[in-house]
């Protein structure tokens, strides 16, 4: 039951009130503490806010000094990045500006898994010697004492532009830009690392008398905003205005064939399109693979290239997913194994063969189920620390707890809510020690309390208000998205949706008896309140149905909890010598079916076992008893199937499937390609394709993607869901052997899943419906 809390009252003075012309936003302005004119008038509109100089920001001008003379003398600069969305913008800002200005630059991002963030004394020596004069740092620098002086005494010069806390003392850089050096309330002090850039290349424009230009930098600005959950105040929330608004118009050809990738309309570009379609793209690249290749990607004029790294994107971005998924379930396995590890107050994880690229992503999941700081980290036997990823909860400054552990610590960096770490293996029992008693004092945000902003009738929800709440946007950390209530809703209907059936949409009447939808994200497996509840919720634009509202779960409260349901039973047959055999015998034992409907089904997938009446995944339906025949290709969708089932009892066979290898997974493609020529005009149903498979519908594309590119097939009409084919001789192209490559990688992945889906402890796969 969630615990809801109302702000005071505000005093909302009559001026604000003529302003808007609208007392519900008013209402909310005044409750963020906007209540003159002029604060509002600066808040809404970009153009009536005065932005602070760049030379506000300390050592900004003498930068800019050494650049432009750097520029003159055509001395080869650097630009040092990080492998962040916020370090792969601010990199790809500062060579775009360079190179504008005649610079004779390159850049350098560390890899992730091999050097981790900050500057390193190897790659230093290395630029050293390929002749680099002048180095320039973004998103990192602040705390690299040992490497800028190392710089330094072989003549190299360094300037810093970061925007992480300060280390006890600076830097001995040429210039230390950085924020964070300004007063708690300046208007520059929040921004991030590609802010920082986009300031130092303002103040580089303006010094040659180009001001205007700087503009053509404010897409890669709202990107890195947005990715940062940079604070929406001051100068950060004027910058991300603007740079949506370039953004929905960039010329750039790596943001518009980003945007295209992730198939969305360029026009409606929002700060929730960034944190949930484009920047995990990107953060996939730095997550698992190069991050230089995201600058590529900004910076290149070569639309075939673009495409090229687009296309690496949505891979990496795939096994993104699956990788952190893993990760999300061995963790549950190790606290339900021991239970104490989950009664401090950080939980602190490690295992050998976590993926260090996902950790925080899984830390995060775990901080939802959980409400407490979280810590992963991978221990390889190849190396002499344990490495990891920190993420917190508000309240909780996990960087300050670190600090207090720095005597365990090899390293360790980050904000409040965010860090990275290293340490001996043999130290985690002490670090989970001292930090859980670093942490007794700070104050949580209990999971179940909502705070709203108003509580409204069901009647009142509308575009109108819609379009008010919306005056306040764009919303994130610093200026939160409007939070509602409405009380006496009861429950009508509800039904599961989205590729994984993770999500819930439910419809529910006021006692007037007015009924709307409600899309409940991430709730197909929560109970849905039995009887008249209130509901929390958020309100935005419509998407998929292209106008109207929607009305978005928060949660409920005052409700009577459905009866629980009994405990879903698992049997183990993964290591049976006859599962045939035994599922004869259930099927001889049990009642297997009535006239009233199925009780029980069978889930295969490529196997074929015709006296069973296997189905595929999206045949799935409401049963007793579910049968996982073969296993699944991948976490997803093994949720899927369960979220579609709701079954009692579950038979884990797993059998290994017989497509997992590229030879056998292009033998069936092409036959049922060669069906769908013959008998069905070349019309291709994408999901119905991938469970004939036995594959993710991602790996199902790629092997049509093959196809094309091999010159086999051409695809001339792609709806999404269906696609239309034909035959085709033609050279193959110069994609071909890359889209072989990631499909390639597609098929392993998938067949490391079903290894791990045959190995696992029961308690693992457990974890799906615990």
């Amino acid at each position: 039951m969630s615990h809801w809390l109302l702000p005071p009252q505000p005093h909302i003075p009559p001026a604000l009130l003529e302003f808007t012309g609208d007392p519900f936003l008013a209402q909310l302005l005044a409750q963020r503490g906007l209540a003159t004119v002029e604060q509002a008038r600066a808040f809404l509109d970009p153009e009536n806010y005065r932005p602070a100089p760049p030379e506000a920001l300390p050592d900004l001008e003498q930068a800019v000094a050494r650049l432009n003379q750097a520029i003159e003398r055509q001395g080869s600069i650097c630009v040092w990045g990080d492998f962040d969305v916020d370090g792969q913008t601010a990199t790809a800002l500062l060579v775009s500006t360079l190179q504008s200005l005649g610079a004779k630059v390159r850049y350098y991002i560390p890899n992730r898994l091999t050097e981790s963030h900050g500057m390193k004394l190897p790659a230093l020596r290395r630029l050293i010697a390929e002749g680099i004069q002048v180095i320039l740092t973004c998103d990192t620098g602040i705390a690299e004492h040992e490497v800028i002086a190392a710089a330094q005494s072989a003549g190299v010069e360094v300037i810093v532009t970061d925007h992480h806390d300060l280390a006890e003392t600076l830097p001995p850089a040429q210039a230390v830009v950085n924020p964070k050096r300004l007063p708690p309330q300046h208007p520059l002090r929040e921004l991030p690392g590609v802010g920082v850039a986009y300031k130092l290349a303002e103040g580089l424009y303006q010094s040659r008398q180009r001001a205007a230009e700087s503009e053509t930098l404010l897409d890669l600005v709202a990107l890195g905003i947005v990715a940062d959950v940079a604070r929406q105040v001051g100068d950060t929330r004027y910058l991300l205005q603007k740079g949506l608004l370039a953004l929905r118009q960039t010329t750039r050809l790596g943001l518009q064939t980003l945007v295209e990738s992730a198939r969305l309309t360029p026009e409606g570009l929002t700060e929730e399109h960034i944190g949930f379609w484009l920047a995990p793209r990107l953060n996939a690249l730095g997550r698992l693979g190069d991050a230089n290749l995201a600058v590529e990607l900004l910076t290149t004029a070569d639309l075939t290239r673009a495409r090229i790294i687009a296309l690496q994107l949505e891979a990496l971005n795939d096994r993104r997913k699956m990788l952190t998924d893993r990760v999300v379930v061995q963790a549950l396995s190790q606290l339900e194994d021991t239970p104490s590890l989950a009664d401090y107050n950080a939980i602190v994880l490690a295992a050998a063969d976590w993926h260090p690229g996902v950790l925080g992503l899984a830390a995060s999941r775990l901080i939802d189920q959980f409400g407490k700081p979280t810590l992963l980290l991978t221990v390889r036997p190849d190396e002499p620390l344990a490495r990891g990823s920190a993420r917190s909860v508000p309240g909780c400054d996990i960087h300050q707890a670190l600090k207090s552990q720095a005597h365990l610590l090899a390293s360790f960096g980050g904000h409040p809510q965010a860090a990275g770490l290293a340490l001996a293996a043999e130290a985690i029992p002490a670090f989970r020690r001292g930090l859980s008693a670093a942490l007794a004092g700070c104050q949580t945000t209990a999971p179940q309390t909502i705070t709203l902003d108003a509580v409204v009738e069901w009647s009142q929800v509308s575009p109108e208000l819609l379009a008010s709440i919306n005056r306040l946007a764009p919303f994130g950390a610093g200026n939160p998205r409007v939070q509602l209530g409405c009380t006496g809703l009861t429950l009508l209907d509800e039904a599961t949706f989205g590729k994984t059936g993770a999500h819930k949409r439910l419809a529910a009447r006021d006692a007037a008896g007015l009924v709307r939808e409600i899309i409940w994200w991430g709730g197909a497996t929560q109970p849905s309140p039995q009887g008249t509840f209130d509901l929390a919720f958020t309100l935005s634009p419509d998407d998929f149905k292209g106008s109207g509202l929607q009305i978005e779960w928060l949660a409920a409260r005052e409700w009577v909890p459905a009866p629980v349901a009994p405990k879903t039973e698992f049997i183990d047959w993964r290591q049976a010598e006859n599962p045939i055999s035994n599922l004869q015998s259930l099927i001889s034992n049990n009642q297997w079916s009535t006239a009233n409907g199925q009780l029980s089904m069978v889930w295969s997938e490529g196997i074929p076992l015709p006296s069973l009446s296997p189905l595929p995944r999206h045949h799935l339906s409401p049963a007793e008893t579910l049968v996982v025949w073969t296993a699944p290709p991948g976490q997803d969708i093994y949720q899927q199937a369960l979220a579609q089932v709701k079954p009692r009892r579950i038979f884990l066979v797993g059998q290994p499937s017989p497509f997992d290898t590229l030879p056998a997974f292009m033998q069936q493609l092409l036959g049922l390609v060669k069906y769908a020529l013959t008998h069905k005009e070349g019309e291709i149903n994408l999901e119905e394709l991938a469970a004939a498979l036995g594959h993710r519908r991602a790996t199902a594309r790629l092997g049509l993607d093959w196809l094309v590119a091999q010159g086999k097939l051409a695809i001339y009409a792609d709806e999404g869901e269906i696609v239309a084919l034909r035959p085709a001789q033609r050279p193959p192209a110069a994609e071909e052997s890359l889209v072989k490559k990631l499909l390639q990688t597609a098929l392993a992945e998938t067949a490391a899943y079903r290894r791990f889906f045959r190995e696992a402890s029961l308690s693992a796969l457990q974890q799906v419906v615990g």
